[in-house]
């Protein structure tokens, strides 16, 4: 008996459709996505404390939700609330010494808008620019100060099996949801598509 043509286009239709509408819905979330960060001026971190304080910044509200980290820490927390353009608040206290004046990275929220000025890199990239943008596929690393050596982007690929299977940030607080109904759909998309390549391979379809 043939496969049935009909039933695998249709699950593999909805499942691109799928990918495609989240991976255009939703923004890339990793620092070395390009456009993501902001580094304008320096930021205070108090230990113990959820107020970071900011010199030469310009916070705004779309931040709400990004990550940021003293760069001399390397340690990434979570933005609450921004109170004014030099002023923000954390979702927990900031557990690292205190260091003041200090250079910081600020990892961009769904919400943020730049546009190129006032430090800000770009406008956010989503994750379908992402991953059209074949430059991520891969990642230069120097070796001996000099070199360049091209390795494998692991974020790249990482990105690339969420959409693939429906993993989409803006669904982390349904996982139920997620786990019941979309998952094996997407699963069916995924397993439809590589029968129906076989079949048309094979030849062994059948238009019903």
């Amino acid at each position: 008996m043939g496969l049935k043509a009909g039933w695998l286009a249709f699950f593999t239709f909805v499942w691109i459709i799928g990918a495609f509408l989240g991976s255009t819905f939703e923004y890339h979330s990793t620092a070395q996505a390009s456009g993501q960060s902001y580094t304008a001026g320096t930021a205070s971190f108090t230990n113990n404390s959820a107020t970071v304080d900011g010199a030469g910044t310009t916070w705004v509200a779309g931040m709400e939700g990004g990550l940021i980290q003293c760069d001399a820490h390397g340690v990434w927390f979570k933005i609450d609330t921004v109170v004014n353009n030099i002023e923000l608040t954390l979702v927990t206290v900031y557990t690292e010494p205190t260091a003041l004046g200090q250079p910081y990275t600020m990892v961009a929220s769904q919400g943020w808008t730049g546009t190129g000025t006032g430090g800000y890199a770009e406008s956010p990239v989503t994750t379908l620019q992402y991953l059209l943008d074949v430059s991520n596929v891969v990642q230069k690393t120097q070796v001996l100060g000099a070199i360049p050596l091209v390795t494998p982007n692991g974020d790249y690929f990482t990105t690339a099996f969420k959409v693939v299977t429906w993993q989409f940030a803006f669904l982390e607080d349904a996982a139920m949801f997620y786990w019941i109904f979309l998952a094996p759909f997407a699963i069916m998309g995924v397993l439809s598509m590589i029968l129906l390549v076989y079949g048309l391979i094979t030849g062994n379809l059948t238009l019903t």
